[in-house]
């Protein structure tokens, strides 16, 4: 009986040590299988040594202990040397169907670790009739980080539905709106006299004391003493004098002269005359205060008071879309930051525009910044790169090569405004950058994937303004991407965008398409 009792007591010794040994075994066979999957992207020479590494630092039964880092490569040679034909190592890319790995050197992202301690020695089992026994493990892990290039549009339509030209398809109130929360974006800045709605200028004469207001086609005349006589300057070279005896009064052309729109008018006060010459923009500047006020654009305010005042194309800075809205020969912030907008939308030329909610960039600003916090939230060493189009010089424009620092990448999409260096759309040459910093950058063992969004037509080359042109260059950019297994997710933005390049891009290269 108690030769029976210390049989029992040896046999659960060893178990116990058994079970220990065995759940050691796993805890450093996963170690090392995840470890080993997470330096795939180095190459898979860098991912076995990384397995053993996470090995080594995992120690089963007592075999190989580490007391500090310096024994590490030491240690490794010295598992291999014990271990390594029981070791096996293989990489490739996991079936989630059949739950099996194929071993595979192509981009592989995933690996198994397999390892067997053979001959492991029992406390007691020679009392049993066995003196050893062997314990196997094998875990798989699949980890395979993304090299992601951003090509986003920044030509100078990209500002387009936040324009008065683009009443016609979203209606007044909202591309007004839209031009409010601009100004507001702006920190709400006065320019002399301007409120942000156009409102008609009143022009203080300069050696006689009177108010004049231009209403285009009418005249309001106010003065500190009767006037003797107004008198109008028509736009085809005519006049229309009116003698009086008054302080104020509206006058505009009668008969023949109905309806023309007056240039210039002169008043008569106390047997003198001075006129005030709408014109001028001396004048004008008169009239709105803005002497001496710091514009932050390429010229200066008269580039704007003709855009307001214009009202034929053979004006300078002439604009349909301003007499459609009401605006034509009023003067306000609305029409101010439209003609930013419209006429100098890139940095060189109002450099503070990448600050407005202009749109439809800043929806794509506010996706970049959505799709960052997603890449952070799942935290796998993705790295993310952006690329422009188009430049200065209308090609690409490589703005972040790929990098961890997703910050920086957002912070370069936001500081970049519609038309930032160039008009046109070169789609093909944002894709070429994207193309060639994977090619020159990109992991070994990462996954790669672009990232493309427009909101119009590929219409510039190399060589110019070419529309056919530019179109065929994008698809031949897909075929090279999908020769090197790029794919490709297009996103289309607004009725404006080639909806069906975007597809055939997306399906040439095996992406997705949405259209927003």
């Amino acid at each position: 009986m108690m030769v029976f009792m210390v049989g029992m007591l040896a046999f659960a010794i060893d178990l116990g040590y058994i079970c220990t040994v065995d759940a050691q075994l796993d805890r450093a066979v996963d170690a090392a299988a995840i470890a080993g999957a997470g330096a795939l992207i180095e190459g898979t020479a860098a991912a076995q040594d990384r397995a053993v590494e996470y090995l080594v630092r995992n120690p089963v039964g007592g075999t190989i202990m580490m007391q500090d880092e310096s024994q590490l490569e030491a240690l490794k040679a010295e598992f291999l040397a014990r271990y390594g034909e029981d070791l096996d190592v293989t990489w490739g890319h996991w079936d989630s169907d059949t739950r099996t790995m194929e071993v595979s050197d192509q981009l592989p992202s995933a690996l198994t670790v397999s390892l067997t301690y053979s001959n492991m020695p029992l406390f007691f089992g020679k009392m049993l009739g066995t003196d050893s026994y062997n314990v196997t493990s094998q875990a798989t892990a699949i980890y395979q980080p993304r090299d992601i290039m951003l090509v986003l549009d920044f030509s100078a339509s990209m500002n387009d539905d936040s324009e008065l030209t683009a009443i016609s398809t979203v209606g007044q109130e909202t591309v007004e709106a839209s031009l409010y929360q601009m100004w507001l974006d702006l920190d709400s800045p006065t320019y002399g006299n301007m409120s942000f709605t156009p409102e008609w200028v009143t022009i203080p004469g300069n050696s006689l004391s009177f108010d004049v207001t231009w209403k285009l086609t009418e005249v309001d005349v106010s003065a500190a003493q009767n006037m003797q006589q107004v008198r109008l300057y028509f736009d085809n070279g005519s006049t229309q004098s009116f003698n009086i005896s008054s302080k104020s009064g509206t006058w505009k052309g009668t008969g023949s002269k109905s309806g023309r729109r007056i240039d210039k008018v002169r008043v008569k006060i106390g047997g003198q005359y001075e006129t005030v010459d709408f014109y001028n923009n001396s004048h004008v500047r008169r009239g709105l205060e803005l002497d001496g006020v710091d514009y932050p654009s390429q010229g200066d305010l008269d580039d704007y008071i003709e855009y307001a005042r214009s009202s034929s194309s053979s004006m300078p800075w002439y604009d349909s879309a301003v007499y459609s809205a009401g605006y034509r020969g009023k003067f306000g912030f609305l029409t101010l930051v439209n003609h930013w907008n419209k006429n100098k939308p890139a940095y060189d030329q109002t450099p503070i525009l990448w600050k407005v909610s202009a749109q439809p960039v800043t929806a794509v600003k506010n996706a970049v910044d959505v799709f960052m916090d997603y890449i952070r939230l799942v935290d796998v060493d993705d790295r993310v790169g952006l690329s422009v189009y188009n430049s200065s010089s209308g090609m690409g424009e490589l703005e972040s090569e790929l990098t961890l620092d997703l910050d920086f990448v957002s912070d370069a999409a936001r500081h970049r405004q519609a038309g930032h260096y160039h008009d046109y759309t070169n789609i093909a040459a944002g894709m070429q950058k994207a193309r060639e910093e994977f090619e020159a950058n990109g992991r070994v063992g990462a996954r790669k994937m672009m990232v493309l969004m427009t909101d119009g037509n590929a219409n510039w080359t190399p060589y110019g303004y070419n529309t056919n042109a530019a179109r065929n260059n994008v698809y031949d950019e897909a075929e090279l991407c999908a020769e090197l297994k790029i794919p490709i997710v297009t996103i289309s933005l607004g009725a404006g965008a080639d909806v069906a390049l975007m597809e055939d891009v997306a399906e040439i290269t095996a992406g997705l398409h949405f259209n927003i």
